[in-house]
């Protein structure tokens, strides 16, 4: 019978496949070469099949195809999607719409069949999107260049309460007719998304304050959603900043008492010291052999509270950013033997040993390395239970490594105070000293891009690691 249409030509020059069904059984009577390209059958194959053979094995359509043709058949024109397959079993959306003709005195249904891959691939990214949108932990509002509510999402709505129906359509005063807030911060946004719109921007993040409202302190993302590069809507992204607005007026607080903390430090402590330092100078003297142990003592511990204001006022510089990191090559060993002789200096009743030869590699760092290892091998003498504390410091370079050990014959660190000993505020050893020493070098080591932990040392005492990068 397919031979005998007299439109062929016709037929087989429209882009779309066609299809033509017996509407009483459904079978396939013809197809033109649209079709068959389509699904890659030949003519004389798909006149074998039927449309069940030609819809997706793992699809549950929503009707029978034979319904759908004898419909199309008595209740006139339909259109649908389906999920076909194509011979090499690959399935791919089409649109489907289902026509009575009538030819050569016969009645048919007429199948217009054209495919729908990609459209269906944008829809499923919109729904993902939509779906990401709609779930997401930030509030999103999208206004149109009137300032008019288009969408909010779900966050929106169990945060204010307000339905989604009360926002779209109206402004932001919904905020205000709700009792939300009050006019300052809506006027603020009000004005910020105004001028976005007439500076035609692209992306602005602002702050809006409101005391009195859902959040003490809103961030507020604005992003242009363009069409044709013109300006259609404006994405709001809403983010409660409260508590990190709080944590930041806290550590402002905390800032300006370290600041006072070290003006204190590097003034009234240290000059009182000094005076100090002079008198027992002064003193040395006037004692006897008795007293001059004693003395000693007293000079040596006058002498550590200076040192420990020095701690104190890096520290300080370090943690409110006073200091400006300025890093360049600084030679390990050069710093090393300096810093050495110095403990040596302040401790002559210990023994500090630098083990060499001592590599000639340069790390990037400041002049704070020096501060590095001096508080290491002050932490090493002064937690040392031994009469004669003995310190060992080595350097090796391997790869792009400089490692620094810092080794004592002390009591050791307990496995359960490895890691906390660096912590801000640690006493490590239960000592009576700030604990403020080892915060410090944890803080410059890795500000320089290294690492610091402590490890038992062999027989007894333990070793503090230092590594560095070379430079």
């Amino acid at each position: 019978m397919a031979a005998e249409l007299d439109y062929r030509a016709l037929f087989d020059g429209v882009a779309d496949g066609l299809v033509v069904h017996d509407p009483e059984t459904g079978e396939i009577v013809d197809a033109n070469d649209a079709y068959c390209e389509l699904h890659g059958y030949s003519r004389e194959e798909l006149l074998e099949l039927d449309v069940t053979d030609l819809t997706a094995d793992d699809w549950d359509p929503p009707a029978s195809p034979e319904t759908l043709v004898t419909d199309a058949d008595t209740r006139g024109q339909r259109t649908f999607e389906w999920q076909n397959q194509r011979a090499d079993g690959e399935p791919f959306w089409v649109e489907v719409t289902l026509s009575r003709v009538e030819t050569g005195g016969a009645s048919y249904v007429l199948a217009s069949v054209r495919d729908i891959s990609d459209r269906k691939a944008v829809e499923e990214r919109v729904n993902r999107y939509e779906t990401f949108v709609e779930n997401a932990g930030d509030g999103m509002y999208v206004f149109d260049t009137d300032g008019t509510i288009e969408y909010v999402n779900r966050r929106v709505v169990e945060t204010t309460g307000v339905p989604r129906e009360a926002w779209v359509g109206d402004t932001v005063d919904v905020f205000t007719d709700r009792g939300l807030t009050n006019d300052p911060p809506v006027d603020a946004f009000r004005e910020a998304l105004a001028s976005f719109v007439a500076d035609d921007a692209e992306h602005r993040r602002i702050e809006v304050e409101s005391p009195n409202g859902v959040f003490e302190a809103t961030e507020i993302r604005l992003s242009a959603v363009r069409e044709d590069g013109e300006l259609e809507s404006v994405v709001a992204t809403v983010r409660d900043v409260s508590e990190r607005r709080r944590y930041e007026d806290e550590l402002e607080r905390r800032t300006e008492q370290m600041e006072v903390l070290n003006r204190v430090v590097r003034h009234d402590i240290r000059n009182d010291m000094t005076v100090v330092l002079a008198w027992l100078e002064e003193l040395e003297t006037h004692v006897d052999d008795a007293g001059r142990d004693s003395l000693q003592r007293v000079l040596r511990a006058s002498e550590h509270v200076v040192e420990l204001t020095d701690i104190a006022r890096e520290h300080v510089e370090v943690v409110v950013g006073e200091r400006d990191v300025d890093r360049r090559p600084i030679r390990v060993a050069e710093t090393l033997r300096e810093e050495v002789e110095r403990r040596r200096e302040s401790y002559p009743g210990a023994r500090i040993d630098l083990e060499t030869p001592l590599p000639a590699a340069t790390v990037l760092a400041d002049d704070m390395l020096s501060s590095v290892f001096r508080n290491l091998i002050n932490n090493a003498v002064q937690h040392n239970d031994k009469d004669t504390p003995v310190v060992t410091v080595t350097a090796t370079e391997t790869g792009d490594t400089v490692t620094v050990r810092v080794a004592d014959n002390g009591p050791g660190v307990p496995d359960d105070q490895k890691e906390q000993i660096f912590g801000k505020g640690d006493r490590g050893l239960d000592s009576p000293g700030s604990g403020i020493g080892l915060y410090l070098v944890h803080t410059l080591v890795e500000g320089y891009g290294g690492a610091v932990h402590v490890a038992d040392n062999e027989p007894d005492g333990a070793v503090f690691v230092v590594e560095l990068p070379a430079a």
